[in-house]
């Protein structure tokens, strides 16, 4: 069954929040499988799986003209596995220009987000698309 992520971003670049603010939506060819792979294989952990099927879709997501990247490209995903920093090990998959944002590799891959000025990591989201509607309200 094709994905329907696309159609579900674009929906959300609609809300009154994301026209008020320019928050478009820029799509891209799906990641590679084998790119996929050589992640998951360097970093030891799966791509969670709400985010695999985005891959599938798009490597990336660039929103308000290039100031948001939701989803950066796989090539461009860190591996974060220094417990001083994260409690977890985590991707960082996103950033704009105040924050950058990192999905957990527990059981239950939530998502946080990283102030670039500051040191706290903080819960921002329960799942990817929790995620993504709140960017595209400006809350991100």
């Amino acid at each position: 069954m094709p994905s329907d992520w696309k159609s579900r971003i674009i929906r959300m670049t609609e809300h009154p929040a994301a026209r008020a603010s320019k928050i478009d939506a820029s799509f891209f060819p799906p990641a590679s499988k084998s790119l996929l792979a050589e992640v998951e294989r360097r970093s030891g952990f799966d791509i969670p799986p709400e985010f695999r099927d985005y891959l599938a879709v798009s490597d990336g997501l660039e929103a308000q003209r290039g100031e948001i990247w939701p989803i950066l490209p796989l090539s461009r995903w860190k591996w974060i596995d220094d417990l001083r920093a994260v409690p977890v090990p985590a991707f960082r998959f996103g950033e704009s220009p105040r924050f950058r944002y990192l999905v957990f590799t527990d059981d239950s891959p939530t998502i946080h987000r990283h102030d670039i000025a500051g040191a706290e990591v903080e819960f921002f989201a329960r799942n990817l698309t929790q995620y993504l509607e709140k960017i595209f309200r400006g809350e991100g």
